[in-house]
């Protein structure tokens, strides 16, 4: 896998995003958890940005133990298991014994 820079803690400039988190804190009651927000609001926005071919691409790589499952289901979330039950399907279906559904020629 490539290095991406990445450390333990993304971090970028929020304004009045952060002054908005606060807000919500401060009337919430309870308070809110503004870094689970950020992981939720990261893992959406992860997945919107993916398209189709990246979708495979990542799967590819799952499928290869390039990446592990806890990251390729923060991709694609139930996404995985249907694309793991299509790759089994797929599978079976290649195996299958097709003889008797040919027509004979008589």
């Amino acid at each position: 896998m490539s290095e991406s820079g990445y450390d333990e803690t993304i971090q970028f400039r929020a304004g009045v995003e952060k002054e908005a988190a606060e807000l919500l804190d401060e009337i919430h009651l309870g308070g809110v958890n503004v870094s689970e927000l950020a992981r939720v609001g990261l893992v959406e926005m992860l997945r919107q940005s993916l398209d189709e071919r990246d979708e495979i691409a990542v799967y590819e790589r799952y499928s290869r133990d390039e990446i592990d499952e806890e990251t390729a289901r923060v991709l694609l979330g139930e996404k995985l298991d249907r694309m793991e039950e299509e790759r089994v399907s797929f599978e079976a279906a290649t195996e299958r014994d097709t003889s008797e559904f040919v027509a004979d020629g008589e």
